[in-house]
């Protein structure tokens, strides 16, 4: 019995000597540069992102807020002939545009 509890107690402190060592391993390093690298990489792409984004903020402020997006659009529409309801003289036209197809 006592010969038992040695060799038990024994085994369970080489277990917990030698165990942590084979869990514990680091890995090469070719491993670990390839890790590295990518690393770098993700880097280098969220920079860039970061980057884009900048840019797309700078282009956006430089418009300012009273700068309307289709304020450059010149659009000329001749409805002179085309058939008018209502006074020709109206400070208000409504042009109503269907396409049946």
């Amino acid at each position: 019995m006592e010969k038992s509890r040695f060799l038990i107690g024994g085994v369970l402190v080489a277990l917990m000597l030698f165990a942590p060592y084979v869990g514990l391993t680091q890995p090469s390093s070719d491993e670990f540069n390839k890790l590295l690298q990518e690393i770098e990489a993700l880097k280098a792409g969220q920079k860039a992102l970061s980057n884009d984004l900048q840019e797309i903020k700078r282009l956006l402020s430089s418009r300012g807020p009273d700068r309307s997006p289709i304020r450059d659009i010149n659009t000329t529409l001749n409805v002179a002939e085309a058939f008018a309801k209502g006074d020709q003289k109206a400070p208000l036209t409504l042009v109503d545009f269907t396409d049946y197809q």
